[in-house]
């Protein structure tokens, strides 16, 4: 439910700036978010599936060309899933803070950079650079949170 309200934050934000101003990928944070928690015993599938969805209703909604973020979201989520899946639980604590902030910076990389790869365009860097610039206060933000859970758990 919680990916479904960052969706639609996200969606109603750029609805707000006209087209203007790159928003953040909330959505992509989240799911990120989520699957720093997950154990991985039962697979990441759910976390493949969210955002093979959110990105097909982000491009139809959005760019009008499916294909572009839904590549994107399903990358940066086997990334995820790769990298964290390689650190043992044991490790997983509160000292990993520079891997957390690349995973997250990660998320908000790789689906708005696909389109402009492809797309091409001065105008299109653009728009890149300063989603980047916009995002960074939600990744703090985002491992900020991951963070304190993780030293309230107490490990």
């Amino acid at each position: 439910m919680l990916l479904v309200i960052l969706w639609l934050i996200q969606d109603f934000l750029t609805v707000l700036s006209g087209g203007g101003m790159q928003i953040p990928g909330l959505f992509m944070l989240g799911i990120v978010y989520k699957l720093l928690f997950d154990d991985n015993s039962d697979g990441s599938l759910w976390a493949i599936w969210s955002a093979f969805a959110g990105g097909i209703l982000w491009d139809l909604r959005w760019v009008g060309i499916p294909g572009f973020f839904t590549l994107g979201n399903v990358v940066v989520i086997l990334i995820v899933i790769q990298v964290w899946g390689a650190i043992p639980p044991q490790g997983r604590t509160g000292g990993t803070g520079l891997l957390i902030f690349i995973l997250l910076e990660v998320s908000q990389l790789i689906p708005p950079m696909l389109p402009v790869l492809i797309l091409g365009g001065y105008t299109g860097w653009n728009f890149f650079l300063f989603q980047q610039v916009y995002s960074l206060p939600a990744i703090l933000v985002t491992m900020y949170l991951y963070l304190k859970r993780i030293r309230s758990n107490g490990t």
